[in-house]
């Protein structure tokens, strides 16, 4: 994950836990959203304690995987057992390579989401970092212009067998 600017802003109050997501829809509702623990924020509260006890000890439950699957499967039990407030993150400010956005005057992150291998992930985020460099290298006129794009995450996009931007 590549960290541009500060992130907490777009942290909601209300929430308990706010989660990173592959694929954003804002008209899903909030547990409905491709969750992806690559980056989550958690306010340090009992509940939240609670979240994360939970959490660790439902892995015995599913063996074998990995926590984010495990927080997938659970996240409705977190809601209603433990009245958790989980919120998604919106892709627009923190971006992955699953769905990202061309905005790079919101953009808060960006994750090697949907990219399989370690040197896949290294090699597409150094694009991304270069491509920042170059951004914020602009004047302040040609910012505003417009039109700039982030490099397309070839490597990524090819170790998963996807070509969807």
């Amino acid at each position: 994950m590549v960290l541009f600017r500060n992130p907490f802003r777009h942290f909601r109050v209300y929430a308990d836990m706010s989660c990173s997501s592959d694929v954003f829809k804002p008209w899903r509702a909030p547990l409905d959203q491709d969750f992806n623990t690559g980056l989550y924020y958690m306010k340090a509260t009992n509940r939240t304690i609670e979240m994360m006890k939970y959490w660790i000890a439902s892995r015995e439950r599913f063996p074998g995987e990995h926590d984010q699957t495990v927080f997938v499967r659970i996240k409705h039990e977190l809601v209603s057992e433990l009245q958790a407030k989980i919120e998604p993150l919106d892709t627009v400010y923190f971006g992955g390579f699953c769905q990202y956005h061309d905005d790079l005057e919101k953009v808060c992150t960006m994750h090697a989401c949907c990219c399989v291998g370690m040197e896949n992930k290294l090699h597409d985020l150094k694009d991304i970092a270069a491509d920042w460099k170059n951004y914020t290298s602009l004047t302040p006129e040609l910012r505003e212009k417009g039109g700039f794009k982030w490099t397309y995450p070839t490597v990524c996009r090819d170790s998963m067998g996807w070509r969807e931007p």
